[in-house]
């Protein structure tokens, strides 16, 4: 199964001055976390975190082929003075809506208040969302949370790894995903060339958050080969990088 992944805006975008962060490095934050949870099983692709996929899709200049792909799932997070989580669907999409359910059950589970009907919402007025209906893919968006929220913002710090968890167990068990599934990934998922980011240097451990081998400096290039998760059921990158080979924690990897 291959699915694709975006990032609602670029980082730096719709930045809100109550909170001082801005959407789009949250979505790329999320975005970031969901990859590796994902990734074991199935084909999964990043739209480019520097684009706007929206506006790209305006512009007739998609990096991707959307029919290639049986799921979409976009990241945002909301704004103007509410509360709480949803999952936006087409108005005119027919079929079943357990994955969305259990995404978004999942993340109401962690205390955020339910929007729509039961956590859904249907529309009808997001490019995206109809391209991928008149292709006749699959496609989901999640408003997270309010991000001009303090309350909703404090909650999702608090609970950013159980968010994507909810978000990531949602799909994998709805869709029937199997671990060992994936097969081979394009883009940004498994297998790939990566940059040590947001660190001066990053631990390069023996096993997912076992003892540190050594340590890669940031900026460095690196090559992610596949994925293992620790004791709390946390997903770490297996690495190469120069000499050393080991598990080093995605969130400093890009």
């Amino acid at each position: 199964m291959k699915i694709l992944l975006v990032s609602g805006h670029r980082p730096g975008h719709n930045p809100c001055k109550a909170t001082g962060v801005d959407e789009g490095s949250l979505n790329v934050e999320l975005v970031r976390s969901l990859l590796p949870l994902l990734s074991p099983y199935a084909q999964v692709d990043v739209y480019p975190y520097e684009r706007d996929m929206y506006q790209d899709n305006k512009n007739g200049c998609l990096k991707v082929s959307l029919k290639d792909y049986r799921y979409i799932f976009e990241v945002h997070f909301n704004a103007g003075g509410g509360r709480g989580t949803s999952v936006q669907l087409h108005s005119a999409y027919k079929g079943g809506i357990s994955v969305e359910q259990a995404v978004v059950d999942g993340v109401a589970a962690l205390g955020f208040k339910k929007r729509g009907s039961n956590g859904i919402v249907r529309r009808n007025d997001l490019l995206n969302m109809n391209t991928a209906l008149r292709l006749g893919v699959d496609y989901a968006l999640i408003e997270v949370c309010f991000y001009d929220s303090a309350a909703d913002l404090a909650l999702y710090r608090k609970k950013q790894k159980e968010t994507a968890r909810a978000i990531a167990g949602g799909i994998i068990d709805k869709f029937g995903l199997k671990a060992g599934d994936a097969g081979s990934s394009s883009g940004q998922a498994e297998s790939r060339n990566a940059v040590v980011t947001g660190c001066s240097s990053l631990n390069v451990r023996r096993t997912p958050n076992g003892s540190v081998l050594g340590t890669v400096k940031g900026g460095s290039a690196l090559k992610i080969t596949g994925t293992g998760k620790d004791s709390d059921g946390d997903v770490w990158y297996k690495v190469t990088a120069g000499s050393l080979s080991g598990y080093v924690w995605p969130k400093y990897v890009r």
